[in-house]
């Protein structure tokens, strides 16, 4: 009977295993090495995107992802004036130097930030909105069953005012 217990036991859960990112590598790589004069040009102009990989705690990373997508689309200003020379090693230099493209990239990363940092205010916001509806639907439905059923029907309980509402 012992046996059967121990061997009923279900196994305990295993961490999964690490994704290691041989595939994303080798399929990236061939890429950068071909487009070489733009990918030399896209490591400075990504560099707040680094950053924002380096600072952000969270598991989901969506600094990384706020400030590194607005950053790419900044970064764009580079690889069109790179790609409208030619794609070519001698146009690095005047691309990189172009104080509008650096303008563009870091704004872009700029308003990733900006956006990762409101959005919980604006969150909160929209949550205690829908809230006090909700509360104040809810209190006219409990007038509604007031006059009709009359003081007990309330328990003793009101609902609380909503605040900036009374």
């Amino acid at each position: 009977m012992a046996a059967s217990n121990a061997a009923a036991k279900p196994a305990a859960p295993q961490a999964p295993k690490k994704q290691r990112p041989w595939l994303l590598i080798s399929l990236v790589m061939p890429v950068a090495l071909l487009l070489l004069p733009s990918t030399l040009v896209l490591i400075p102009a990504m560099v707040p995107t680094l950053v924002a990989r380096v600072v952000d705690p969270a598991p989901g990373r969506h600094l990384t992802i706020t400030v590194g997508s607005l950053n790419f689309a900044g970064a764009l200003w580079f690889m069109h004036d790179l790609w409208s020379e030619g794609q070519s090693f001698s146009a690095i230099l005047p691309t990189l130097g172009d104080m509008l493209g650096w303008l563009a990239a870091l704004v872009g990363a700029g308003s990733g930030w900006a956006i990762y940092s409101l959005m919980p205010i604006v969150s909160r916001s929209i949550a205690t909105a829908k809230s006090n509806l909700r509360l104040n639907r809810v209190r006219k439905a409990q007038e509604a069953l007031v006059e009709e059923w009359g003081d007990p029907v309330r328990g003793g309980h009101t609902l609380p005012a909503v605040p900036g509402q009374e």
